[in-house]
């Protein structure tokens, strides 16, 4: 019978062995630690779900997975941004002593609401929860501030000249405050007379925004009206109604506009085509002959613009200050742009700007446009300028500290230009490349003859004797 006892007892110790050694070794030394990006998002929006395994034990534990399950959410939560998805799990890994696994999740928010505790994070070993799992997150998702469709308030059918109310009703339909609301109108055919709370810095959640105006009808037929409602932190929306306007509209006459004058050029050099056109524009000049603020002048086709820097000192050929400047398009040929500024021969210090905006179809065949430069005329010849040529935007960029011919080409290009080609004008007045008039000539002072002054002088003298003779003849009678 003892001999039994002790056979029961060494039995029921190998079985509490047994049972000890079948116990994951992960029911000590692994902890888990979870974290989210953000605790509230936006509908459409997500947050990112980090979870820390740390195997703080002295030995490797093997068999490890971590699982992500949102089936509490309901559909609210999802891992994909477009469909549901609610389960995920690594794979099973092994952590060594001191060491820890990290995996990070995506979760997206499909519909508003608060899900609290519905983020499950189960830890297993070798399918087994370890100490602590599983363990919950929380978020909530919240719809972002919006319009809902307005509607709008109005008589569809009026009379010519008639006046009417044109009012829209929206509310915000989100969770968040819409901020800095702004209602404007487009109203062809009509007068704004009157308008009302077309603006509000902060539309709480539900409530109502209602912006109204007072039309008048100005013009006759079928009209659409169109408000569009922006802010700061939600989508823009618009709405439109369509008016009939009924009766006979009085065209208003339109006045003749009075042409303003300008410079025109047509000279041709070089058989390189016709000339263009040409644009004159004042420049700003303090009374020290500095100019008062930084200014662009553009030519009125858009290829040619000078930028004038504030404090520059811009200065005629006769000394006075700069209050104007010209620009004619000419041609020269081989040129791709050519201007003449004017007053001709002006200075600037610092020098000025001068861009060309050139059409990329213009540039010659097999030609490479960043090689395309900007050239000045003087002293007889083309001289080649620093220039930065932007090929995306199409320009060539210069500086320049005088006014004479400029022109965009290739450096191989060198046009001839006539002997005659500039006209001296007065400095003080608007001076471009202009067509020479003939020069007036003073007819020469006609020549006394020497020889007629002799043949007067000899028939004073004959007229002289005969009187003296007949004087003569006449006392001795």
């Amino acid at each position: 019978m003892i001999a039994m006892k002790k056979v029961i007892s060494v039995l029921t110790w190998v079985l509490i062995l047994l049972f000890s050694c079948s116990l994951p070794a992960a029911a000590s030394g692994l902890t888990i630690t979870t974290s989210t990006s953000s605790s509230e998002i936006t509908t459409g929006s997500s947050i990112t779900l980090t979870v820390q395994v740390s195997n703080t034990g002295t030995t490797s534990q093997s068999g490890v997975t971590i699982e992500i399950d949102l089936s509490s959410a309901n559909g609210g939560l999802s891992l994909n941004a477009t469909t549901t998805d609610l389960q995920d799990q690594t794979e099973s890994q092994t952590i060594s002593a001191g060491n820890s696994v990290t995996k990070s999740w995506t979760i997206y928010g499909f519909s508003a609401g608060s899900y609290a505790n519905q983020i499950q994070i189960n830890v297993k070993q070798s399918g087994t929860d370890i100490t602590g799992s599983p363990v919950y997150e929380s978020v909530t998702v919240k719809d972002p501030a919006r319009f809902t469709t307005p509607t709008i308030t109005t008589t569809t059918a009026v009379d010519l000249g008639d006046t009417f109310t044109f009012n829209v009703t929206t509310q915000n339909s989100g969770d968040y405050a819409i901020q800095n609301a702004v209602a404007s109108i487009s109203a062809s055919g009509f007068t704004v007379e009157d308008s009302s709370g077309t603006t509000s810095t902060s539309i709480a959640a539900d409530a109502i925004f209602t912006p109204g105006w007072t039309l008048n009808a100005t013009s006759s037929g079928t009209k659409t009206v169109t408000v569009t409602l922006s802010a700061d932190n939600a989508a823009s929306v618009t709405a439109s109604e369509t008016i009939t306007v009924s009766g006979t509209s009085t065209p208003t006459p339109t006045p003749t506009p009075t042409p303003t004058p300008t410079s025109t050029q047509n000279q041709v050099v070089g058989g390189g085509g016709g000339g263009g056109s040409s644009t004159t524009t004042n420049v700003p000049i303090d009374i020290y002959g500095k100019v008062k603020s930084t200014t662009i002048l553009r030519s009125d086709d858009g290829k040619a613009s000078l930028t004038i820097e504030e404090g520059t000192v811009a200065t005629s050929r006769s000394g006075s200050s700069v209050s104007y400047i010209s620009m004619v398009e000419v041609s020269f040929e081989g040129a791709i742009i050519a201007y003449e500024f004017g007053p001709n021969g002006a200075t600037f210090d610092p020098a000025i700007e001068l861009e060309f905006r050139y059409d990329p179809a213009d540039i010659p065949e097999n030609a490479d446009e960043e090689d395309l430069v900007i050239k000045v005329y003087e002293n007889g010849s083309w001289n080649t300028l620093d220039t930065t040529i932007d090929t995306t935007a199409h320009t060539a960029t210069t500086k320049v500290e005088h006014f004479t011919p400029f022109a965009l080409m290739l450096p191989e290009t060198s046009p001839a230009i006539p002997a005659d080609y500039f006209t001296e004008t007065n400095p003080e007045e608007e001076t471009n490349v202009q067509e020479k008039s003939p020069t007036a000539t003073t007819p020469a002072p006609a020549k006394t003859s020497r020889n007629g002054a002799t043949l007067v002088g000899v028939i004073l003298i004959v007229a002289i004797i005969a009187a003296g003779i007949g004087v003569y003849y006449y006392k001795k009678r």
